[in-house]
């Protein structure tokens, strides 16, 4: 919950955290970290990762760590490309794609926690698939998983246009109104976005939107009592057409280093938290 912002470019690996500053202190001496220093734009969404004077300045570590050092031994993960059958049944949003990924990596990895960790990018196309990072172990075991079509190495890492190739998974007969690819036929103007970072801003996040049309109203849910972001927003349009297109193009994209979900705003939709469920009164 204290990362809002992630770096993983070939150059600078690292990312921004709100911490106290004896936290600062001791993350500075930890192995593998290179510098810490206070993130003096915090409103900007291109951070500068680079080694600075005003950081604490430490050895460097004799190789990079992986995406999920806990996960794999340092150095040993590669990122992956993984199609996969087209699953039964029809999903509707985003989340419910993801979690179809997610339940077919955690045949690997043995718990969700870890396969979510692993996967870095999805597809909501008519290619089924996700990107994670994983060991040749992982990835060997993983291409002979029940649905996984193919496992290959993901060989431009840092673009997010990612070629999950292959012919369309689907059977060449009418695709149903309801699959992922069809839900931007919506008659509304209004949209819900999850999964916002804490520290993301309505002036962000405004700006990640508005290039799909005119905005009426860009609006963070804040918590009454500690005045911080609950994590999900209401975004509305001047058009359906612009929502529509903000649907489709800005699921699963990643804004202050966390995934969002987009949805058709409901008049009454349900509460969300990205913490843990609070104890039973």
């Amino acid at each position: 919950m204290c990362i809002y912002d992630a770096c993983c470019t070939r150059n600078n690996y690292g990312f921004c955290c709100d911490i106290d500053q004896d936290a600062a202190d001791e993350l500075a001496r930890l192995p593998g970290v290179l510098s810490v220093r206070p993130d003096l734009d915090l409103g900007s969404v291109q951070k500068d990762y680079g080694l600075s004077d005003c950081g604490v300045e430490l050895n460097p570590p004799s190789s990079l760590y992986s995406r999920s050092p806990l996960l794999f031994t340092p150095g040993a993960s590669k990122r992956w490309i993984v199609r996969v059958e087209k699953p039964l049944g029809v999903l509707i949003t985003k989340k419910q794609v993801v979690d179809y990924y997610v339940r077919v990596l955690t045949k690997v990895m043995g718990n969700e926690n870890d396969a979510q960790m692993c996967i870095y990018h999805v597809s909501l196309q008519s290619n089924y698939g996700f990107c994670c990072e994983l060991d040749d172990a992982c990835a060997q075991e993983l291409a002979g998983v029940p649905s996984v079509l193919s496992v290959r190495l993901d060989e431009n890492f840092e673009s997010n246009d990612k070629d999950y190739g292959g012919e369309k998974l689907e059977n060449s007969g009418p695709q149903d109104s309801s699959s992922p690819s069809q839900v931007t036929n919506i008659k509304t103007k209004k949209l819900f976005v999850t999964g916002l970072s804490f520290y993301t801003s309505e002036k962000t996040l405004r700006a990640a939107f508005e290039g799909f049309g005119e905005l009426v109203e860009v609006k963070i849910i804040m918590d009454k009592i500690s005045k911080r972001s609950k994590g999900y927003a209401f975004i509305e349009y001047t058009t359906e057409e612009a929502a529509a297109t903000a649907l489709e193009e800005m699921n699963g994209k990643i804004i202050n280093g966390w995934m969002i979900t987009v949805d058709v705003a409901k008049k009454n939709p349900p509460k969300y938290s990205r913490g843990r469920p609070r104890p039973a009164t």
